[in-house]
């Protein structure tokens, strides 16, 4: 396994991932309507990350195993400014089903923030997602909740947030 940089070129494999993630993290959480657009919405999510990475919008590492990218991590600034402990955000961090629970995720995760400007961190995650004992684990604490619409079904989101003090937890797990 091999983790490195996330590049403009790794765009639809992150896609990829990402919808995998998705369709394995929230089935029977997420409706399946909204989990079966997910394909037709990856290529614009693609572009999207392909543009973000060019212009260096957001930063990622992404997980490799025979020349297959089976994990990402994305990361840069807090996006609304609104918890000033808390500067950086993962935006996102998903590993493949089959790559689950053999370190990716940890080792991801450790990347990313080793290499954030500052120590406070928040990463948002589905109350519902059943892999939300990583964030635990590590010393997570919920800052914040919000509701979030999937379809006509509203879920609740809770941020995660790791201060100056509890910041070596994130990646001492």
């Amino acid at each position: 396994m091999q983790i490195r940089k996330a590049e403009p070129k790794d765009a639809y494999g992150i896609a990829r991932v990402r919808v995998n993630g998705w369709r394995t993290t929230y089935r029977g959480i997420v409706p399946t309507e909204v989990l079966l657009k997910l394909s037709s919405g990856s290529i614009e999510w693609s572009e999207k990350i392909r543009t973000a990475l060019s212009n260096r919008e957001v930063s990622g590492f992404v997980a490799i195993v025979d020349e297959e990218i089976v994990g990402f991590v994305l990361y840069g600034d807090e996006r609304t400014g609104d918890y000033p402990d808390h500067p950086n955000e993962i935006y996102a961090i998903y590993i493949l089903e089959n790559h689950q629970r053999n370190g990716i995720g940890s080792l991801l995760l450790e990347r990313a923030v080793q290499t954030m400007s500052s120590r406070g961190v928040l990463i948002w995650a589905l109350e519902l997602n059943p892999h939300r004992a990583f964030y635990e684990q590590r010393q997570g604490r919920v800052v914040d909740a919000k509701e979030r619409l999937f379809g006509e079904l509203a879920l609740r989101e809770v941020a995660y947030g790791w201060t100056e003090a509890t910041h070596d937890a994130i990646i001492g797990a």
